[in-house]
């Protein structure tokens, strides 16, 4: 439910929905949102374990999904947006489905969650729209509930508040402030009306990039306040982040380099700190596909590596990646994408 609701409100505030509105002007359509190149009609993944033989391996049974690594169907329409997703089971049971319905102008107006693990429940959303197409309201429900998000936007079709009301009650308000450049400098959150849940205030550098963020958390048992500070290179690529620091003695550095082409070379973050920690390394291809995933601890505990392993379709779509952790093959992923043109 709350993975749900994240999904949706992302969505309700689709316009400025980042901390840098015009990070949003580059979003294409849905199937750049899964990473994926050219005019894509479906996408099938499945998952199969990998059994060691010497100095090689075969291909075992399907498996279940596994994080990232997923049994599933996609179908997208000719204008790039998603008609359905279908999760599988191993055993080609169905655990869940969600279907997308868009009006004449390819507005989404209904999206339906069903989820066939138990006893089946469903979400359905409905989104209506103002005259310059923007979502204003989405209503949530299913045969127990019902969930009304309203959105107020101001003269430039920004919004800056969505009121949550159930059963006629407001349970949660969402407040957005903007700086002259449309990059959002304060994010609040309340439970009811005004009851504090967490509020981050930003900063930007003459780039419009972010470059300092204060979050302050309301717990019932304590107040959480930290920063995040962010640094660039003259390409303007985020190269540093002292994440999450609450004074100078306890924070994440997150340090990242890239390759010519501007993707995502490796991004190293180390605790700082505390007696134990654990490095995390995460390597890419220029394809900005995870190759490498290392866990360093500080002690004299064994280093742990996942690699990963692609073949391509001719539209640089990754078609098969075989997973390995310590040297050893895990499972495959195989992808097979059927395209318009």
């Amino acid at each position: 439910m709350k993975k749900t609701i994240i999904i949706l409100i992302l969505i309700g505030f689709s316009t400025y929905s980042c901390s840098n509105s015009s990070s949003l002007s580059k979003r294409k359509d849905d199937i750049s949102d899964y990473g994926l190149n050219g005019k894509v009609k479906s996408l099938k993944s499945e998952v199969f374990s990998l059994i060691q033989q010497k100095d090689t391996f075969r291909i075992g049974n399907k498996e279940n999904s596994s994080g990232l690594d997923r049994n599933i169907t996609i179908e997208f329409n000719q204008d790039g947006k998603l008609d359905f997703e279908k999760e599988y089971y191993a055993n080609g049971k169905l655990i869940n489905e969600v279907l997308y319905t868009y009006d004449k102008d390819n507005k989404l107006i209904k999206r339906k969650e069903i989820d066939n693990y138990g006893k089946g429940s469903f979400y359905d959303n409905e989104f209506l729209y103002n005259s310059k197409d923007s979502i204003t309201k989405w209503i949530m429900s299913n045969n127990d509930f019902k969930r009304i998000h309203k959105i107020k936007r101001d003269d430039k079709n920004r919004p800056v508040k969505m009121e949550i009301f159930q059963n006629d009650t407001i349970v949660y308000v969402y407040k957005i402030e903007y700086d002259k450049y449309d990059n959002i400098i304060s994010e609040k959150e309340f439970k009811s009306k005004d009851i504090p849940i967490k509020i981050i205030d930003r900063t930007f550098n003459e780039y419009h990039l972010k470059s300092k963020e204060k979050v302050v958390e309301y717990n019932t048992w304590d107040t959480l306040v930290y920063e995040s500070h962010f640094f660039y290179n003259s390409d303007r690529n985020l190269t540093l982040e002292k994440h999450n620091i609450e004074n100078n003695s306890s924070l994440t550095e997150i340090k990242n380099s890239y390759y010519e082409n501007g993707k995502l070379k490796e991004s190293v973050s180390k605790p700082i700190g505390s007696s134990y920690f654990v490095i995390t390394v995460e390597k890419f291809n220029k394809k900005g596909d995870l190759i490498e995933h290392s866990r360093i601890p500080s002690d004299e505990s064994s280093k742990e590596i996942w690699e990963y392993k692609y073949k391509y379709d001719y539209k640089e779509n990754w078609i098969e990646k075989i997973n390995f952790k310590d040297n050893k093959p895990l499972r495959i992923i195989k992808r097979s994408i059927q395209y318009y043109e």
